[in-house]
């Protein structure tokens, strides 16, 4: 049975336990659980289509993600009764100009062309912005795509790592590092080694620490980002939409009244995981443009994560360089949530030798990882 050792238990790490575990690999899992994991920090939006990121290669991987994720639910359903954290809810893109929305709407319905799971598209009024979430400020239209969806991180990877247990995968809290001998890459976790037929890394930031050993170094550079995870008792906000305003920040709504308003994107603060008044005031008084009364609202937690990105902010995507057997996935930045679990069936469907559904060459590792 062919053995694969996977490093980093997050989302793309769990995916490609539960998708190898299925496929009767013989699976092991090694997470350190670190604090400031990515997928457990992360607004969770699945949504691309409505993006006007120019970078294309990205666009072609996020719409592709967001395609991948109803089937891969409906997989989970069927070998885990854990919740996923997944509802496809739609979204609303705010503007606040008729011509705004008009160019939008066009842009959204260009799309659906290739991305038919975008879903129903509709330009609404304020008016109807409001009738769908009701604590819009007053002058927002929205265009509304009906396919988005918003994911719990946390819930959907131990729905993963549940799934993944019953077929026979193994999962190992510790840190891992890489040893090489000779020929063969061994991973090593306190005194267990392991010599595995396939190494996936999936170790998010901290990649860089990790390929040391097989003289390699990364370009991947921390990101800190903090959300504002907050509660709305007097709110039933289970089937409210995700909210895009025109900012670099969202509104994520929950079950329960719980929703979510962020994020930072921070590139000088390293691993600091550190909650900030800063980040706090900048993330309420940016979203309060758009829905005034979350500042009136219970702050419930500050969750702070450390997001892997690129110079480029290109994720990296497939085999290391220098050594064939050795598998990476990296460098999803904000997106990861969206793009993870496709990113890893991707990984899988490498190993496998098939043929992938997605061109990854502009993804290439040697792209952020020299020698």
């Amino acid at each position: 049975m062919e053995k694969i050792v996977i490093i980093g238990g997050g989302i793309v790490g769990m995916t490609a336990a539960y998708l190898l575990s299925k496929q009767q690999k013989e699976v092991i899992v090694i997470d350190k659980q670190e604090r400031g994991q990515a997928t457990y920090a992360a607004a969770g939006i699945v949504c691309p289509w409505l993006s006007k990121r120019r970078n294309k290669v990205w666009y072609e991987l996020a719409k592709d993600s967001a395609r991948y994720y109803p089937a891969l639910i409906e997989q989970l359903a069927q070998d885990t009764t854990k919740n996923t954290g997944y509802k496809m809810v739609g979204a609303l893109c705010l503007r606040d100009t008729e011509e705004k929305l008009i160019e939008l709407e066009q842009i959204a319905r260009s799309r659906k062309e290739e991305a038919p799971e975008i879903g129903d598209i509709k330009r609404l009024t304020p008016s109807e912005t409001q009738d769908m979430f009701p604590i819009v400020a007053p002058g927002f239209g929205s265009v509304y795509v009906s396919g988005g969806a918003r994911v719990d991180g946390a819930s959907l990877v131990a729905a993963l790592q549940d799934a993944a247990m019953k077929q026979g995968a193994t999962v190992i809290h510790g840190k891992a590092r890489l040893e090489k001998r000779g020929e063969t890459v061994q991973v090593v976790v306190g005194e267990q080694h392991w010599t595995a037929d396939k190494i996936i890394l999936a170790a998010g930031a901290w990649l860089s620490e990790l390929i040391q050993p097989l003289g390699l170094q990364a370009a991947i550079h921390p990101q800190k980002g903090q959300l504002l995870h907050l509660e709305w008792n007097e709110q039933v906000t289970n089937d409210w939409p995700v909210v895009l305003p025109p900012s670099a920040k969202s509104i994520v709504p929950f079950d329960d009244g719980r929703m979510i308003i962020g994020a930072t994107h921070e590139n000088e603060d390293g691993f600091d995981l550190e909650p900030t008044e800063a980040a706090k005031i900048e993330i309420l008084d940016e979203i309060a443009r758009f829905a005034p009364e979350v500042k009136h609202t219970k702050i419930a937690e500050i969750r702070v994560g450390t997001r892997p990105f690129t110079p480029d902010f290109t994720p990296i995507i497939g085999a290391l360089p220098t050594a064939k057997s050795i598998f990476v996935a990296n460098g999803l930045g904000s997106s990861g949530l969206t793009t993870g679990p496709y990113v890893a069936k991707l990984l899988v469907d490498l190993i496998a030798g098939k043929t992938l559904q997605t061109d990854i060459t502009g993804f290439d590792p040697s792209n952020a990882i020299t020698s």
